[in-house]
């Protein structure tokens, strides 16, 4: 069994270099006719952009080095990477600063201000290297992006930090506003500045025309000094984790500061994950769990500079009961304070017994399927599951489409253990009781479907199909989009559906994810995760990454504010502020675990 202790009592951010995800390492050198090459091993996560990335290379020339690529990147697999040239290309600055170039492969829907901004250089210098670009892009050209060296970066940092105060700056009201003068650190973001000093972003962008675009290090930003800087023991005690606004946060530890119930010993959590160690990683699901457990180090690392002390224990369950069974013989996890996963749902009912045995409130991340959470107080369940879904739909069906017409289509030899078939059997029940029409469609094949004859012109027609499987429901799909240009067709779909189909027509589904980000929370995190982990973020949808940081940023708050016990004071106005969910969980009765009971209703339009 592999554990990973990680300690955060110590000064500095460990995280990196204890899970070896650190990028500057020694690599073997090979010569092959005359051709050196680095000899490289290829790692989880690992694409042909994150790989070229790493060693400064665009991925066609990796690719050329290594013809069996074709066939896509295997974990453990031994590539050859070419050897940059000294000599390759480097050009004088006016500065006389020595530059080197980074060559970048333009991805789809990539704009010269992204790319920019993602390698923290002005758009007139990437245009200067690379004449004819501001024409316009092509996914897949490679630009050359002058990148200045480590040693000139440095003596252009002041490194000290420098506030000096200001009176003569007028506001759009005419009237004169006090002011600092920031410094701009490495590695800070507006998102950061704007929290340090207690003001809106806008409020910093009004009176520094520009940082919206780029930050530069060593430049000097103007401040609206309405709320001075707090000092490191007043940050402790005003911040919490996953905070809302500066101005909100501010009226929250007004309320806060009345009782002062810190938890001041240190928070032990076990990650109970599916990381695949010792073995080849074939499923897609790998990769998302490595990205949760990414996304709730960030969590801690943030509540450790908050000076919350944290021991984190990890441990890879595989896909094996036995091997989750010889990890809950361990003595130490009966001294948690919070156990998270395990990630399938086989799996939860040993580590269920574990946590009411030992009384450790426990995540299930994941799945919705948690026996004994009706009589188990210790366990938490994100998914909501089908009950609530249904409530929702229902809910909608009767409140905002009660004018639309209802369409079952009906595709036969569905389980009826299939949560698709158990809701639209629900909702027929239910729309027959309140005696609303509705129209049904049998799908034997998929050939010559003919939706028309039960679609209603001049209304809003919404499309439920009996199964929640996306493979049974594709072959159908074509032809629905077919009667989309005549008929107005809502499909309502399941979350997972989203990333699978054309968007020919409208659909609408429920999940515990919010559907509108808040844009610089979520661009503050993705500098985050590429700066620590350097590997872009995933594009999928929901973010596992996203999911890991919201949930661990939830249970660390209320650990921290009221110890291992916090189910007994947990409800809806926990101040804790997520980028991708805001769980709200709830007991059904005294004796029972809590279930996420937030969902939202997502709408994907047409394109």
């Amino acid at each position: 069994m592999r554990k990973q202790l990680f300690s955060f009592i110590l000064s500095g951010f460990l995280l990196i270099s204890l899970l070896s995800f650190g990028q500057n390492q020694n690599y073997p050198v090979t010569t092959i006719k005359g051709i050196e090459y680095y000899q490289y091993t290829v790692q989880s996560g690992d694409g042909l952009l994150s790989i070229g990335r790493k060693f400064e290379l665009a991925p066609e020339n990796i690719s050329k080095a290594n013809p069996e690529l074709k066939d896509g990147l295997k974990i453990g697999q031994q590539i050859l990477i070419p050897v940059p040239k000294k000599t390759a290309k480097k050009a004088v600055s006016k500065n006389k600063a020595v530059q080197e170039f980074i060559q970048h492969k333009v991805e789809k829907k990539q704009t010269l201000f992204s790319i920019s901004r993602k390698y923290d250089v002005s758009e007139e210098d990437i245009i200067k290297y690379n004449p004819g670009i501001e024409k316009g892009l092509h996914e897949g050209i490679v630009l050359q992006i002058p990148k200045l060296l480590k040693e000139n970066k440095k003596k252009e940092v002041d490194k000290s930090f420098d506030t000096k105060s200001k009176t003569s700056q007028v506001d759009p009201n005419g009237k004169k506003q006090k002011t600092v003068t920031h410094k701009v650190q490495p590695s800070e973001t507006l998102f950061s500045i704007s929290r340090r000093y207690n003001v809106d972003i806008p409020e910093i962008i009004q009176l520094n025309p520009g940082s919206d675009r780029k930050l530069v290090v060593g430049t000097e930003l103007i401040i609206p000094s309405g709320v001075t800087s707090k000092s490191k023991e007043q940050k402790r005690e005003s911040e919490i984790i996953g905070s809302k606004s500066p101005k909100e946060e501010i009226k929250a530890t007004e309320k806060r500061n009345s009782t002062k119930s810190f938890y001041n010993k240190t928070i032990k959590i076990a990650y109970l994950l599916p990381f695949m160690l010792d073995q080849p990683k074939n499923d897609l699901n790998d990769e998302r769990f490595l990205n949760f457990y990414e996304g709730s180090l960030l969590a801690i690392n943030e509540a450790k500079q908050k000076g919350i002390s944290l021991e984190v224990y990890t441990y890879d369950t595989e896909r094996s009961e036995d091997k989750v069974n010889e990890i809950l013989n361990i003595p130490e996890l009966k001294t948690m304070d919070l156990i998270i996963g395990p990630a399938y749902s086989n799996m939860v009912p040993y580590v269920g017994n574990f946590s009411k045995e030992n009384k450790i409130n426990t995540l299930i991340p994941f799945t919705s399927k948690v026996p004994d959470i009706e009589s188990n107080p210790y366990l938490f369940q994100f998914n909501p599951g089908q009950d609530l879904e249904l409530e929702f739909l229902s809910d909608l069906i009767s409140g905002k489409y009660k004018n639309t017409h209802i369409v079952f289509a009906e595709i036969q030899d569905i389980s009826p253990l299939d949560d698709g078939k158990i809701r639209a059997d629900v909702l027929q029940k239910k729309l027959n009781r309140e005696h609303r029409s509705f129209s049904s469609i049998e799908l034997t094949t998929s050939e010559n479907v003919n939706f028309k004859k039960v679609l209603k012109k001049g209304e809003q027609n919404l499309i439920i199909f009996n199964t929640d499987k996306f493979s049974n429901v594709s072959p159908y799909i074509s032809s629905l989009s077919s009667e989309s240009a005549l008929s107005d067709i809502v499909l309502y779909e399941q979350f997972s559906w989203r990333n699978q189909r054309e968007k020919k027509f409208q659909s609408i589904y429920i999940s515990p994810f919010i559907t509108k980000f808040n844009q610089t929370a979520i661009y503050e995190f993705n500098l985050q995760f590429d700066h620590y982990f350097g590997k872009d973020v995933t594009s999928e949808s929901p973010r596992y990454d996203l999911l890991g940081y919201d949930l661990s940023n939830y249970f660390i708050s209320l650990i921290h504010r009221y110890g291992s016990k916090f189910g007994n004071k947990i409800n809806s106005n926990n101040l804790v502020k997520g980028i991708q969910s805001e769980p709200l969980f709830e007991r059904t009765s005294n004796e029972s675990g809590f279930i996420n009971q937030r969902v939202y209703l997502g709408v994907d339009n047409a394109q």
